[in-house]
């Protein structure tokens, strides 16, 4: 019998979770999403099933002053690394232990707070 998981996301709306779930991050260069950061740098970190399928997305770069920022990434639930992003595999992701991707999140949550 197959049951449905289901939880919120970081912006509230529900999205459907594999049973099982890998975290990542990937280095980026460029502008930041809310082009603080022209020609930077940073990482996107996800929670993604084992397959690709990208759960939850946050953008984290630091500033020049050393302040860390995290913002999520709504456009990337549920887009698939192989499928929608053209890659062979994941291997050009850094596999991550869940505490990292927490820390990110919560960078976010703390954001909200304030």
């Amino acid at each position: 019998m197959s049951t449905k998981n289901t939880e919120k996301s970081s912006d509230g709306s529900k999205v459907k979770t594999p049973q099982h779930v890998i975290f990542a991050k990937e280095y980026w260069t460029g502008d930041s999403r809310d082009g603080a950061i022209v020609n930077g740098d940073g990482y996107h970190y996800y929670r993604m099933s084992p397959e690709g399928l990208i759960i939850e997305a946050y953008e984290f770069y630091e500033t020049d002053d050393g302040v860390e920022v995290a913002a999520p990434l709504p456009e990337m639930q549920n887009v698939d690394w192989k499928t929608d992003l053209g890659f062979e595999d994941l291997e050009a992701l850094d596999i991550i232990e869940e505490v990292e991707f927490d820390r990110i999140r919560n960078l976010t949550l703390d954001k909200v707070k304030s």
